[in-house]
């Protein structure tokens, strides 16, 4: 299976919901039946509007061996020419890798932190305004592990920092997360205590001093001791809004998760509900804004909450619970009028249930790790996975309707996410137990937490994608025999634009048309013809100085450009015939070089390029006369 680990009004389920210590029943409780297993059904193919041109590989660059005993977050971050990958090596050792774009050169630096079996000990990656890496993980109610460089782009000089802020707020810390603002400025929420009692805490960073803060004084979000918060990342929208969902849960049980709840910021420090009411901090149980009051043992769990946007800017939730015959469904919701102050959609039609009432990380049958996003059409699509299979639902952009669920259209290559390895796990009983291909983008973030961007946006010409396969999660418990380590790979995609330019150089291409034929190829579409011109070089000595000679001959009428170091000519050469043109050095002597002959021009433009040698011409004297032989 493939990690895709990147996105009528029904009323919630009638079971106590535990509120502060007193239990509310509502008035019409009834306990809904036990349905049997999740059955999702089977969906056709489909096609959703294209947003971008069609992508290939362009290049694989292979950063090192990683862990594949079980699955845990590892993250790629893109920043200028640097590119960084923080990930588990062969020995389970926390490493950071870096190399400089174009180069397949890997400098590797391991911090001194080795993970064990818990799959929520991600790794996460941030630069702050200077340049400098920060580097969180490994973490799962323990103090805190976190390092960051003194010398930008040099990961050989990671240091720990112990203490970020408070050292009594950082003991038990589980979720690092990284956010920059809008002025830059780097920011890191985490959660301090364990399931059921954790508070939501957001420092940010001071790059003149190299010191972190208290972002706000208190906790953003607290359960009073009674149950913690699980928020998304917050997402900026198109508003200038930093727009955050959030579920509650009272034990270490993912079962007793409960209520979807929403605020929104415009500074991460001042905090609203979704009809501008301001929120005291911390906020709590009873001051979130509700957008669907689902009970504890309603079948929603923590992870699987996520915020995207309509056509219009709002906010758009996507979120599971169980429906009132018991089955486990996928919802979104919309602010509205109404008195709930939220319009609650059931979009999906399955039938059975998932049960998580074990303790430990979980096998998700049903994930949504990625915001409803807008098509072209103005409608929505929703990116979610059932018993590991892709589907993708649309949605009416006026109503949130289902349109369609239908099998989701590949996001890259299809040999980016085929499985390569043979690995079959000998010890039954064990969870996840299949081999997986695991992809993050870009971001830097990992984790459940991130909304996973693998969907490639309108205008982007070339991304990178991290890839490894390894066994999926195991609830935290160890295993009895695994698989070898497997190559950790960044994957790089592009469409043609990604060729112009000079783009082509940074990969192993002969040129800009034979990138863009790789692509076309790759993509099912017709190659552009290649002109039939070859060119020769030669280099002479005329009165002691080197004259470069350049030979051009093409089997169809074409408009030529000679340039190299000594000059730049334009030929117009008829089918079948060659032309040489010289260029005068005015050097003795000329190093190896090369010279570029362009055909063409814009998406039919194309470079052969072709290699000379040095030459010296030395220098010449004549002999004095009465040495000159007589006749």
């Amino acid at each position: 299976m493939t990690r895709w680990k990147r996105l009528p009004a029904v009323s919630a389920l009638a079971v106590p919901l535990l509120l502060g210590a007193s239990f509310l029943t509502p008035a019409a409780a009834q306990v809904a039946p036990a349905p049997g297993p999740l059955v999702c059904g089977t969906v056709d193919d489909g096609s959703v509007p294209a947003t971008q041109e069609p992508e290939a590989v362009l290049d694989t660059v292979e950063v090192g061996p990683t862990w594949a005993g079980h699955y845990v977050g590892q993250a790629l971050l893109t920043d200028g020419e640097d590119q960084y990958v923080g990930y588990y090596d062969a020995d389970r050792q926390l490493t950071v890798a870096h190399r400089t774009l174009g180069s397949d050169s890997w400098t590797h630096q391991r911090v001194g932190s080795q993970t064990g079996w818990d799959s929520h000990n991600y790794v996460t990656l941030a630069t702050d305004p200077s340049g400098n890496l920060h580097v969180a993980g490994n973490m799962h109610n323990v103090p805190l592990l976190y390092w960051r460089t003194t010398t930008p782009g040099d990961v050989t000089t990671l240091e720990r920092v112990t203490t970020m802020v408070d050292a009594a707020r950082e003991r038990r810390v589980t979720y690092p997360v990284f956010l920059e603002l809008e002025d830059e400025t780097l920011v890191f929420r985490y959660r301090d205590g364990g399931s059921g009692n954790g508070i939501d805490l957001y420092n940010s960073y001071d790059a003149a001093t190299g010191g972190w803060g208290g972002l706000i004084d208190s906790p953003l979000l607290s359960g009073e001791g009674q149950r913690n918060a699980y928020a998304a990342k917050p997402r900026l929208g198109p508003d200038g809004n930093y727009h955050m969902v959030w579920v509650w849960r009272n034990t270490p049980i993912a079962s007793s998760t409960h209520t979807v709840s929403y605020a929104r910021s415009a500074d991460l420090e001042s905090w609203e509900t979704s009809t501008g009411e301001p929120l005291t901090l911390p906020i709590t149980f009873a001051t979130s804004d509700v957008v669907d009051p689902v009970p504890p043992e309603g079948g929603m769990i923590n992870n699987n909450a996520q915020v995207g946007f309509d056509a219009d800017g709002a906010p758009v939730v996507a979120y599971h619970k169980y429906d009132e015959e018991g089955n486990t469904q996928v919802y979104v919701a919309r602010p509205d009028d109404s008195a709930a102050g939220w319009e609650n959609v059931q979009v999906s039609d399955w039938t059975g249930a998932w049960d998580f009432s074990q303790p430990g990380t979980l096998v998700f049958q049903v994930e949504i790790y990625w915001a409803p996003e807008v098509l072209p059409d103005g409608n929505l699509r929703l990116d979610v996975t059932c018993r590991g299979e892709a589907r993708t639902f649309i949605l009416d952009g006026e109503t949130l309707e289902p349109i369609e669920e239908i099998a989701t259209p590949a996001t890259e290559p299809a040999a980016v996410s085929e499985l390569r390895s043979d690995y079959v796990h000998p010890v039954p009983g064990e969870g996840g137990t299949d081999m997986q291909v695991n992809l993050n983008d870009d971001s830097g973030a990992a984790g459940s937490f991130h909304a996973r961007d693998l969907v490639p946006d309108a205008d982007e010409d070339l991304r990178y994608l991290l890839r490894w396969e390894s066994l999926g999660e195991n609830q935290d418990r160890p295993r009895a025999a695994w698989p070898g380590a497997q190559p950790l790979e960044v994957v790089v995609l592009g469409t043609e634009d990604a060729c112009r330019d000079g783009g082509w150089e940074r990969f192993d291409f002969a040129g800009e048309r034979a990138c863009v034929n790789h692509v076309r190829v790759a993509t099912g579409q017709e190659p552009v013809e290649e002109p039939a011109v070859t060119v020769d070089t030669g280099t002479r000595c005329v009165a002691g100085k080197a004259v470069q000679t350049v030979r051009v001959t093409s089997t169809e009428p074409v408009e030529a450009v000679v340039s190299g170091a000594y000059g730049t000519r334009t030929l117009t050469l008829a089918a079948d015939r060659t032309v040489t043109v010289a260029f005068s050095t005015r050097l003795s002597s000329v190093p190896d070089g090369e010279v570029t002959v362009t055909t063409g021009t814009g998406d039919t433009a194309t470079e052969v390029r072709a290699d000379y040698t040095g030459h010296s011409c030395g220098i010449r004297r004549l002999a004095p006369a009465q040495d000159q032989p007589q006749e």
